[in-house]
């Protein structure tokens, strides 16, 4: 085995350990259930079964009025021991939203709060989105962690657009937040996310921008954007900034090893849209 090889296994055996350690399966779905709600209004949310279920409080919602991206700061106190703040951003809810997405031309990273390496390289339209979604929640976020002085940690997650938004997000917040705050370094945890930059910005972002964060992205074998994208990020050269973790679609589990996957006859099939939107048992995506 190379070298190379060596590392990229220790990283990922590394990753998954710390996500275990992190967070448990419970702790995960309850951040798809932020993704899940934050495709809803405020006032939407109070009749969502997933609200009670999560025992997360909203706090605010922001909306980019450039892009229509959105996000929503949750409170999470279903744990005692640990009071963490989370940032879900929203999936692609309206057309500007999906507009967003087909900008996929790698440009350069010049619109992320910080210097980045020669060569760098992002998706066009999550970069845009990105900064403008940040420009909107930088204030009442940063407020909201003064007035917060028993928050223990921060997460930022979302499902697809919302996927890129957050790890995107994370960078401009590293950047604005003290490097003295006990909240200094976000987790990041995603779902059904695109890969968004080539391989230079992405190591930057792993291992300078974001150090020390937990980056994970959850994904399934049953999501067709996922599958039917993957020639085209490839073609282009994106990379993932995280480590990839398979996950259940349909109930709270986290395979953390080929061979805990389910195994079924139509798991090389990725055809049903409604499964870019089932992740751990919950349903992540628009609704009415």
């Amino acid at each position: 085995m190379s070298t190379f090889a060596h590392i990229i296994i220790c990283s990922v055996v590394a990753s998954v350990v710390t996500l275990v350690a992190s967070f448990d399966t419970a702790t995960l779905q309850r951040f798809a259930h932020a993704s899940s709600l934050s495709y809803l209004s405020l006032e939407k949310m109070q009749t969502s079964e997933y609200l009670s279920l999560s025992r997360l409080e909203p706090l605010l919602q922001v909306i980019d009025p450039e892009s229509e991206s959105g996000a929503t700061i949750f409170r999470d106190s279903s744990n005692n021991d640990t009071k963490r703040l989370i940032v879900a951003c929203r999936g692609s809810a309206n057309p500007k939203n999906f507009g967003t997405n087909l900008k996929f031309k790698l440009v350069p990273a010049t619109r992320l709060s910080q210097p980045t390496p020669s060569g760098g390289m992002v998706h066009e339209g999550f970069q845009d989105a990105s900064l403008g979604l940040w420009k909107e929640l930088a204030k009442p976020l940063l407020s909201r962690i003064k007035e917060e002085e028993d928050a223990t940690e921060i997460i930022f997650t979302g499902h697809s657009l919302g996927a890129a938004n957050a790890l995107l997000t994370s960078v401009h917040y590293r950047t604005a937040i003290s490097s003295t705050s006990s909240l200094s370094r976000p987790s990041i945890v995603t779902f059904g996310g695109p890969k968004l930059c080539n391989d230079i910005l992405a190591r930057f972002i792993r291992n300078d921008a974001l150090e020390g964060s937990t980056i994970v992205h959850l994904v399934h074998d049953k999501d067709p954007v996922l599958a039917n994208n993957q020639k085209l990020w490839n073609d282009l050269g994106f990379q993932d900034v995280g480590i990839e973790l398979q996950c259940d679609p349909n109930n709270p589990a986290v395979h953390t090893a080929a061979e805990e996957k389910p195994k079924s006859f139509f798991s090389s099939f990725a055809w049903n849209i409604l499964d870019h939107c089932n992740y751990l048992g919950v349903y992540v995506g628009p609704r009415a």
